[in-house]
């Protein structure tokens, strides 16, 4: 008997199934970026601090690169404050008018954040999501990072050394007053320490964070190498 034949009126039926299918599977997909989002209404933030030596390792043969200067290498640098939603975050909140951040601001915040383009990558990218004007935000950016302590493990070491995710939180978490394990995340890539995110609410309080920073998702091993400069 020959395979039956669907009529041409059960394809959209069919199309209308598959197309709930995949909105329901969107719907449960991992978090992700929503670009043009409208500014603010945000439901925390991440302070990102990149281990620079990771970096460095990868960018070994880019000798502009401040933060892998030689004579005077850095350990953890401020790489961000990002607005999150819940499940997902805003990026890239402007329409037309190309985001400018004053030189004076960017040599102002030149002594935490490693290159003129990444305090410009940052304010275009993820400072516009929040509806401030550079000023304000970087303002809040400095007093964030100025609530951080760098464990004194991580200041300047000497020695390579390999650690847990949950080790490295716990450091931090000993060295900041009020920090709990659910307020941080650490991310690894290809085997070593990569950055460490700390969640603050909009009064620039450390808070939880939501479902964009699972531990197991950003850094699955049990062991991660803590480069040196």
């Amino acid at each position: 008997m020959p395979p039956a034949r669907l009529g041409a009126g059960a394809l959209p039926v069919i199309a209308a199934l598959f197309c709930a299918t995949c909105a329901l599977a969107y719907d449960d997909a991992r978090p992700h970026a929503f670009r043009h989002a409208d500014p603010g209404n945000v439901d925390y933030y991440a302070l990102v601090l990149s281990w620079a030596p990771t970096h460095c390792l990868a960018e070994k043969d880019d000798t502009d690169d401040i933060q892998c200067a030689t004579d005077n290498p850095d350990d953890f640098v401020l790489h961000g404050f990002w607005p999150q939603y819940e499940k997902g975050w805003p990026e890239d909140c402007y329409n037309g008018k190309w985001p400018w951040v004053p030189s004076r601001l960017i040599g102002e915040m030149r002594d935490i954040m490693p290159s003129k383009e990444i305090v410009i990558h940052e304010y275009r990218t993820h400072g516009t999501c929040t509806g401030m004007a550079p000023s304000p935000y970087f303002a809040m950016v400095r007093k964030a990072y100025e609530q951080v302590t760098i464990p004194t493990v991580f200041v300047a070491p000497k020695t390579q050394r390999f650690l847990s995710p949950d080790e490295v939180k716990s450091a931090f978490i000993a060295a900041n007053d009020g920090l709990k394990a659910d307020m941080i995340a650490v991310q690894c890539r290809r085997g070593n320490l990569f950055d460490v995110r700390i969640c603050f609410s909009d009064d620039i309080r450390p808070q939880a964070c939501g479902a964009n920073f699972v531990q197991k998702e950003l850094c699955p091993l049990q062991r991660i190498t803590v480069t040196v400069p």
